[in-house]
């Protein structure tokens, strides 16, 4: 009994680490983003230019572009 006990203390140890860990670099992430706000225009900035480029017809052959 004491070693099931002691595995479950084992995983509740982790997952409180785990969940200390993404709560400390989300609140790293919400506080650059708040002081310099470039973050997420990182993320986003391959959308947007794919968005932005005019989108073309495939040219046919003997056709002039």
């Amino acid at each position: 009994m004491e070693f099931v006990e002691g595995i479950m203390q084992m995983v509740i140890t982790f997952m409180a680490v785990v969940a200390g860990l993404i709560f400390s670099v989300a609140v790293a992430l919400l506080a650059e983003e708040l002081i310099f706000g470039q973050v997420f225009r990182l993320f986003f900035a391959r959308q947007m230019v794919r968005q932005m480029v005019p989108q073309t017809a495939p040219v046919k052959t003997g056709q002039k572009r």
